[in-house]
């Protein structure tokens, strides 16, 4: 059996975020994602695949569908399949790292308009 630790895979890089994988099988991924203040991950979707995300360090934004919400280390979220979302730390001091689950795959992403998600955050 092999253990990894989520401080040994954490990296953080100023130009954009830095998604890892942390396992693959070949039902699902896990994936770690690391932002630094006011990065995100544009809205897409993934046409049959479910996401589940925690928020294992800070805080941000995450968009799904036509709803926003917060999430901080601690909570998680189920995003249903085909459904349009994205990440967005809106922290101007602390990073952010999520983890994500995405089952079945293929994991197709499909970029959404529009993209930023600073356009659709409500204050």
């Amino acid at each position: 059996m092999e253990k990894k630790t989520f401080e040994s895979l954490k990296t953080f890089s100023e130009h954009n975020f830095v998604r890892k994988r942390i396992w693959q099988t070949d039902k699902l991924h896990c994936n770690i994602y690391c932002f630094e203040p006011e990065q995100q991950n544009s809205l897409h979707r993934h046409p049959v695949s479910d996401e589940v995300v925690f928020c294992l360090e800070g805080e941000g934004i995450v968009v799904v569908g036509t709803e926003q919400q917060s999430i901080k280390a601690g909570e998680t979220l189920l995003v249903p399949m085909n459904t349009p979302h994205g990440y967005i730390n809106t922290s101007l001091d602390r990073r952010m790292i999520i983890s994500v689950i995405q089952c079945p795959l293929p994991v197709d992403h499909v970029p959404v308009e529009p993209g930023n998600l600073s356009t659709l955050i409500r204050p």
